[in-house]
């Protein structure tokens, strides 16, 4: 029986303990520290090493490891300008990538996977309940902090599993499929998706499998967060049958997007960063036919919990159900005084 991710994520959480409490002994017994100073180098030097592998994600995505640059298909020429970072600027995301990376694997997916979503106090009239999915190696606790954003906005939402952790996404299909189905016809409306990273690919399969099982479309629009449409560099490290097919433009993506018609792609709104740390090289979000959101100075798991990105996930939600994007910006911008997405498409 495989393991689920919150059960991989609470190993990893103990190798590292293991890993802190066996240098602090080594230190303590081998070279005479005192425990308490033994302890606190330990717990740095598994930190310091921790801080190391986000800034290797952000260096090899960013670069396209593996990719030739002729290799790289250039964006349509309705894409954005990518923004350069200053060095504060760039600290700033990679400070607030750490913090995410260490708070949603060291905590929220291995601990805190049992608490229900937050539901809205008064929920929008007339509005699909919103379905989200989960990226790559993940749970739904991937939510925990953008739901209550949602739910203030008046969202239903509820999430799903995709299991097994390290599987094919043409098995997720079916499992999206059946949960959208059931959810249509629990509420009488087909929902709207937010996904992911890995989840954004997931939801186009199931779109595709909703057309050729019949029975019309199984969303009523689907938002991307981050998702590697043309595939990830990184992938090629990853584990699974689901990481070959992110590999970089894959024959499996192709497959997919051969399988896709405009309509399709008209109901898939994409939010992206141009500094995401995994879904690279830059760019690999855009997907030719949807919308987009472009943001910049944005990390990878970050997308999942920054004032910019949850605005833009509202504003997409907005653009989703048909209002103008006009509206889409009014009804996206929240007292918090966070920016508004930098490029609306």
């Amino acid at each position: 029986m495989s393991l689920t991710a919150a059960a991989l994520r609470r190993v990893a959480v103990l190798v590292q303990a293991t890993a802190a409490c066996g240098l602090a002994a080594w230190l303590a017994l081998d070279h005479g520290w005192t425990w308490p100073p033994a302890l606190a180098a330990g717990l740095a030097a598994v930190l310091l090493a921790f801080g190391a592998s986000v800034a290797m994600a952000f260096g090899a995505t960013l670069g396209g490891l593996g990719i030739p640059r002729r290799n790289r298909p250039p964006l349509s020429d309705q894409a954005p300008a990518r923004q350069r970072l200053g060095v504060s600027r760039a600290l700033r995301c990679f400070l607030a990538e750490c913090r995410a990376v260490f708070r949603m694997f060291n905590w929220l997916q291995p601990f805190r996977s049992r608490l229900a979503l937050a539901q809205p106090p008064r929920p929008l009239p007339d509005t699909p309940p919103v379905l989200l999915v989960h990226g790559y190696g993940c749970n739904h606790a991937v939510w925990l902090d953008m739901a209550p954003a949602l739910a203030d906005a008046g969202y239903r939402c509820e999430a799903i599993d995709l299991a097994p952790v390290l599987g094919d996404i043409d098995d997720y299909a079916p499992q999206l499929l059946a949960r959208m189905r059931e959810i249509q016809a629990r509420s009488g409306q087909a929902p709207l998706l937010v996904c992911h990273s890995m989840g954004g690919l997931a939801a186009r399969a199931a779109q595709v499998l909703a057309e050729h099982s019949g029975g019309g479309f199984a969303c009523t629009g689907i938002v991307t967060l981050g998702s590697p449409h043309q595939g990830c560099a990184l992938a090629r490290f990853g584990s699974g049958r689901n990481a070959l097919q992110m590999r970089w433009q894959s024959a499996w993506l192709a497959a997919l997007a051969a399988a896709e018609t405009p309509e399709m792609r008209a109901r898939i709104v994409s939010v992206f960063s141009w500094h995401d740390s995994i879904a690279g090289p830059a760019g690999t979000s855009w997907l030719d036919g949807a919308q987009h959101v472009a943001l910049d100075g944005i990390g990878h798991v970050s997308l999942l919990r920054d004032p910019r990105a949850v605005q833009a996930t509202l504003t997409a939600l907005t653009m989703l159900q048909g209002q103008p994007a006009a509206t889409a910006l009014n009804a996206a911008h929240q007292p918090s005084g966070a920016q508004l997405p930098s490029t609306f498409m």
